[in-house]
């Protein structure tokens, strides 16, 4: 066996060791699972919920990009409760994971490769360069999309006019209470 293949077989699984990981998942490294709603009413004060958090506006809440029926709900005293509906798109930032391709597949032939009689033998090369393109890149998208990192929430910011209450259905309902 050639001693440059025998040396470059560890130094090969050493670089798709270190490597692998930099390259899968880029929209959780870059984009994150979580994203950041700016909330802001006129007149101000009001509290933004959704899911367990609060807020008084203005203000921001850190919803899960996974979730997919968000819905904020903007209530103040005096005030008609508004609602917004938080719509999830694909983010685009998980097709980074298309990167692990062409390293998945260089690294992965390079480990699968042998050499019996000094000139490059490409028998195994092939089979390492599929599992490694395929797995590197498969699993950044089932990272991506597992913790939804592969989502952006639109609108990125709330902004609404409260509505007053109408005097007549207060006092409506108020004439009902003392019945």
């Amino acid at each position: 066996m050639n001693a440059r293949c025998t040396v470059f077989r560890p130094l090969g699984i050493s670089f798709l060791l270190v490597i692998a990981p930099l390259l899968t998942g880029c929209a959780t490294v870059i984009h994150g699972t979580h994203q950041d709603v700016r909330v802001e009413t006129d007149p101000p004060g009001a509290t933004a919920s959704a899911g367990d958090q609060r807020i008084t506006t203005p203000g921001v809440l850190k919803l899960k990009r996974k979730e997919k029926a968000l819905e904020i709900v903007v209530e103040k005293e005096g005030y008609e409760t508004r609602r917004v509906a938080m719509t999830r798109k694909d983010s685009g930032w998980d097709w980074l994971n298309t990167i692990g391709i062409p390293v998945g597949v260089g690294v992965g032939g390079a480990i699968g490769h042998r050499s019996d009689s000094g000139f490059l033998a490409f028998e195994g090369a092939a089979t390492g360069a599929i599992i490694g393109g395929v797995a590197l890149s498969g699993v950044g998208f089932l990272i991506d999309n597992g913790n939804g990192a592969a989502y952006k929430l639109d609108p990125p910011l709330v902004v609404l006019r409260l509505e007053p209450v109408p005097v007549h259905a207060s006092s409506a309902s108020t004439e009902e209470k003392k019945q």
